[in-house]
């Protein structure tokens, strides 16, 4: 083994190439074809991406929810996904298979400075491709809601002067067999010229906004049928599906 493949193994796949490759190509349409048989997935919003480079600022349920996104999407500008926070991408089914068709930038809180993750992200932009990042950084359970964000979500686009595309993926916080999932874009909002962290803070809260103009008002009911409910939990880690079964407990005790 070479020492940039044992690199990639501890640290995650370093192609940060925005060319489809037919390796791409056939990712996305295996990402098409399992949400089209497993889900009802519909799109609201998709006329309104600018021309690339921009960045996808997206909230998050599920493990599923990058390949629905990447399922409804076109496949040119190809997106790359910033922050899993995975130590060895040789290890793992779910590792091996983000390893093998790249496209990601893997994130390590205590080894990757805000610095370096910003010079990676901006190599994505440099290439006329698209950021799709998980502003909250870690999966929440309420449709209704949002996290508070992370740093990376707002300081890579300003760095780059590039526009954010607000999204939001609603449905899979309980996903089951044909559970209808709705992935919606909102306007562009334009980071030109913003400097500063007051004007940083000014634009994060415009995105929330933005993003939650695109949550429903209210959690949606549950029902007691749900075929197939492991569904949305294949793709999760251990420290989500432990997360995910102490909410639903928490709630059930509420009433």
């Amino acid at each position: 083994m070479t020492p940039d493949e044992a690199r990639a193994r501890r640290t995650g796949p370093r192609e940060l190439a925005v060319t489809v490759t037919p390796r791409y190509r056939l990712m996305r349409r295996g990402a098409r074809l399992l949400a089209r048989l497993l889900f009802q997935v519909r799109t609201e919003g998709l006329d309104r991406w600018p021309s690339a480079p921009f960045q996808l600022v997206c909230n998050h349920h599920s493990g599923w929810d990058p390949i629905l996104v990447i399922a409804v999407t076109p496949a040119t500008p190809r997106i790359t996904w910033f922050g899993p926070r995975e130590a060895d991408f040789g290890r793992g089914f779910k590792n091996r298979i983000m390893a093998f068709f790249g496209g990601i930038i893997p994130f390590d809180p205590a080894k990757t400075t805000l610095v370096s993750a910003v010079r990676a992200v901006r190599r994505v932009f440099e290439a006329g491709g698209v950021l799709g990042i998980f502003a909250e950084g870690r999966v929440g359970f309420r449709e209704s809601d949002l996290l508070s964000f992370e740093d990376g979500a707002i300081a890579f686009a300003t760095a780059s002067g590039v526009p954010i595309v607000p999204c939001v993926i609603l449905g899979t916080s309980d996903l089951w067999f044909r559970q209808r999932v709705r992935v919606r874009f909102g306007e562009p909002i334009s980071t030109t010229g913003l400097r500063g962290a007051a004007a940083r803070a000014e634009l994060e809260e415009r995105v929330r906004a933005a993003m939650t103009v695109l949550l429903p008002s209210s959690e949606p009911r549950v029902p007691r049928r749900r075929p197939l409910a492991w569904l949305g939990e294949i793709l999760d880690g251990e420290e989500d599906r432990a997360r995910r079964q102490a909410y639903r407990e928490s709630r059930a005790q509420s009433g």
